[in-house]
């Protein structure tokens, strides 16, 4: 099908002259000046209103959106292990834990979708793995974490800043929850008066 059929062109067909009915005597000149000015000065006012009404700032704290219990990788479950979690439990992210019960990286699906695929961060083909891979192997580590008193905003702007999809939510060294990017999307939808980037 041809572009042009698909986007016609537009224009104007033809111009006339308009020719004034009457002249704009000077009084009735001034008289739409006055008026234009009043009403300038009548939405000056209603923004000075506006910027003097209480402003309210909705705080919202990781510890009201995080999702607790925060179901956990061992650091020895291997690759089908933690394939079977994402595929059962529909995460996208999982924190990696030591024997000790301390948080110590976080894998996601893509991690081990790319592992199974045999492609590297930068999407380069290599040599297949296999699925008995120690999770460990792929998480990522040192992992960011925030506390429970963390405002919502900061874990946003670290989610579009760091591109990281998960926050792992840490109280006096232990793991407590975990806020993901569907977490920050549900709490801006419940406190629609959530400022994102003050």
């Amino acid at each position: 099908m041809p572009l042009e059929t698909l986007f016609k062109k537009t224009g104007v067909a033809q111009i006339e002259t308009i020719v004034a009915e009457r002249p704009i005597d000077e009084k009735e000149h001034r008289g739409g000046l006055e008026k234009q000015g009043r009403q300038a000065a009548a939405g000056t006012q209603a923004y000075q209103s506006a910027k003097q009404l209480p402003q309210t700032h909705a705080v919202v704290f990781a510890e009201q959106i995080m999702s607790s219990p925060v179901v956990t990788l061992g650091s020895q479950a291997t690759v089908d292990e933690g394939m079977t979690l994402f595929r059962t439990k529909q995460f996208r992210h999982l924190p990696v834990i030591s024997s000790a019960g301390k948080l110590i990286g976080m894998v996601s699906d893509r991690d081990i979708l790319r592992h199974l695929g045999s492609v590297t961060e930068n999407y380069q083909s290599q040599v297949g793995h296999s699925r008995d891979k120690q999770v460990d192997r792929l998480m990522t580590s040192p992992v960011l974490t925030a506390s429970g008193d963390t405002d919502v905003r900061y874990i946003a702007r670290l989610f579009v800043e760091r591109r990281v999809g998960a926050l792992p939510i840490i109280t006096d060294g232990e793991l407590r929850g975990i806020v993901a990017r569907s977490d920050v999307l549900k709490a801006v939808m419940r406190h629609f008066s959530l400022e994102l980037w003050v």
